[in-house]
């Protein structure tokens, strides 16, 4: 019934606004044309799960049973001054399986909202004025907010050369932790945050701006608090400076500052003016106070772009607008791009070195950073694309006798041949990826070698005359650590044609996959799909998708009756849509 009325809402609000065009008035009775754009839609997704033998545990349900999404996404534009965008985009129920949803049945108005499977917005804009309702999310900076979707209020004000953004809202809603049924509700405290923009930007020529965020948790939005959570805040403010020049010269910077409470349940610190930002926020015993800063400086043009670029962000440094950066580390980093042999080479790397554990003499450690992406067009048969990254971290000895090491290595290699008969064009690409990654254990010493060979052989046919798009697929798969080798190998094949005079396209694809883990017997694992997507009319759209995925253990799980078991997984999504 809850749900039925939210639905009942946002349908008739759609209802509203189903027209193509219309006629609006400005403030001196002239009219103006109005213009709608967009799409609106509805989606089922259904699962279904077999397990043999029955009633065991060797797999279980990633997906809810039954699942409904609605999509109502338009634009409103009256004359070229006036602009109202709406977005709402929502699911019937709670899908997370993990975090803090996972295990909700009912959500109040407010968890539904806030949910990050949904999204409520509505933008009208006039001129340089702009006003946000819903959930929005908006990155004001690198350092001070912008990767969390927050529910509220607010608007974007830009007269001439000056900016004026303020916003503030609930990204969290508070939820009860339950231990039971399985698999249980992680929980969380309510968080509101409010954040603000003052500055003057001219585009391609500067931008200085000051921002103030702030997020905070609400210790009473909950009956039953979380185990592992602790109710938290934290406030932050930065400054932000980019200026560019003549001849591809720029330069952009940002230092920012932040006070974080890891625990607002711990009590407060009299006196501690350092750790506090008063009234903004007041210190407690696990409050911290930390800078972060970044800069880059370099040069742009056609064919080449070469930049240095700094960041440092301290141990202590924090915020609630993005949680999970992480802490402690200053990188320094030389950035190029160029074209060479008439845009025949095309060439993106990175070079340089990021110091770990910058609060710790002991610990402190550095690793080389790097990145390349290197393409070449030999002719034009013939390309060869060449990729590696370097990334981790790792400390030195110091209290950890052994310090600790994760780094990962990543080397590509992609070359592409294709040739053309008089009735077809061939694409061929064999893809090979190498990965290294070592983890040293901090209890015992040992560096942990974990290894991963890919190698993908792709063959795409290009009929001329015939309504038919095949590709085939050959992937060779193995990874190996200590005391654990796993090894397999896909073959897929898949083929798209369109019927009813091109109104409806369809695509099957079978993939089959024999896998070996050490040395038990040998996994089977056969999946189909199919993709119908049918176009009704100029605007109106059927899509669907099904898959059925059957995999067969070989011996790894145990002896009888676990010999053989298997399972039977299935899905299907299906959706209209409209398009204004």
């Amino acid at each position: 019934m809850y749900m039925h009325k939210r639905i009942q809402i946002i349908i008739c609000f759609g209802v509203l606004f189903c027209t193509n065009n219309g006629i609006a008035q400005d403030s001196t009775g002239k009219k103006l044309p109005l213009k709608i754009t967009g799409t609106m839609g509805i989606t089922y997704e259904g699962y279904g799960l077999n397990v043999k033998p029955t009633g065991s545990n060797i797999y279980t349900p990633r997906r809810p049973w039954n699942h409904v999404r609605f999509l109502f996404a338009q634009i409103l534009q009256f004359g070229n001054k006036f602009s109202l965008p709406l977005n709402f985009n929502f699911a019937s129920m709670a899908t997370n399986f993990a975090g803090p949803y996972a295990g909700l049945k009912n959500q109040s108005i407010g968890q539904w909202l806030t949910n990050p499977m949904n999204n409520f917005s509505v933008n009208p804009a006039y001129k340089w004025a702009e006003l946000l309702l819903g959930t929005q999310y908006l990155k004001y900076s690198d350092l001070s907010t912008g990767d969390i979707g927050i529910f509220g209020a607010g608007f974007n004000l830009h007269p001439g050369k000056f900016m004026f953004k303020f916003f503030t809202g609930t990204s969290q809603q508070g939820i009860n932790y339950a231990a039971a049924p399985p698999p249980g509700i992680t929980g969380a405290f309510k968080r509101t945050h409010y954040m603000f923009q003052i500055g003057a930007e001219v585009e391609g020529s500067h931008k200085v701006a000051f921002n103030f965020s702030k997020g905070k948790d609400a210790v009473t939005s909950v009956t039953a608090p979380p185990l592992t959570i602790k109710p938290q805040e934290g406030f932050n403010t930065s400054f932000i400076l980019d200026k560019y020049f003549k001849k591809g010269w720029f330069i952009n910077l940002e230092s920012a500052l932040s006070f974080f409470t890891r625990d607002l349940t711990q009590p407060l610190i009299p006196g501690a003016d350092n750790l506090s930002f008063k009234p903004f926020i007041a210190a407690r015993t696990s409050t911290t106070k930390d800078f972060a800063g970044q800069m880059s400086v370099g040069k742009k043009s056609p064919n080449i772009d070469i930049s240095y670029a700094t960041k440092y962000i301290g141990a202590g440094y924090q915020t609630t607008g993005f949680p999970f950066m992480q802490p402690d580390h200053w990188d320094n980093t030389i950035n190029t791009r160029f074209n060479a042999w008439k845009n025949k080479i095309n060439i993106t790397a990175s070079m340089g070195q990021r110091v770990n554990n910058i609060s710790n003499t002991v610990l402190r450690a550095s690793q080389f950073l790097g990145n390349l992406n290197w393409f070449t067009q030999f002719n034009d048969r013939f390309s060869l694309n060449i990729n590696y990254n370097n990334f981790g971290f790792q400390t030195a000895s110091g209290l950890n006798p052994f310090g600790i090491k994760n780094v990962s290595n990543d080397l590509g290699i992609s070359p592409t041949y294709t040739w053309t008969t008089a009735t077809m064009t061939h694409l061929l690409t064999v893809s090979y990826n190498y990965s290294k990654y070592d983890e040293r254990d901090v209890i015992t010493g040992v560096t942990t070698g974990n290894n991963t060979h890919t190698t993908l052989l792709t063959y795409v046919p290009v009929f001329f005359n015939k309504d038919v798009t095949p590709d085939f697929s050959v992937l060779y798969f193995k990874n190996t650590m200590p005391a654990f080798k796993n090894t397999f190998i896909t073959l897929s094949g898949s083929l798209g044609m369109p019927v009813a005079k091109k109104k409806i396209q369809l695509r099957g694809q079978l993939q089959y996959t024999i896998g070996k883990l050490n040395t038990y017997t040998a996994n089977n694992n056969l999946v189909a799909s199919c993709n119908i997507d049918w176009k009704i009319n100029k605007k109106l759209s059927w899509n669907s998708f099904l898959s059925t995925n059957y995999f067969r253990y070989g011996n790894e799980l145990g002896s009888i009756p676990l010999i053989g078991a298997n399972y039977l997984e299935s899905s299907v999504r299906t959706g209209l849509q409209y398009k204004f």
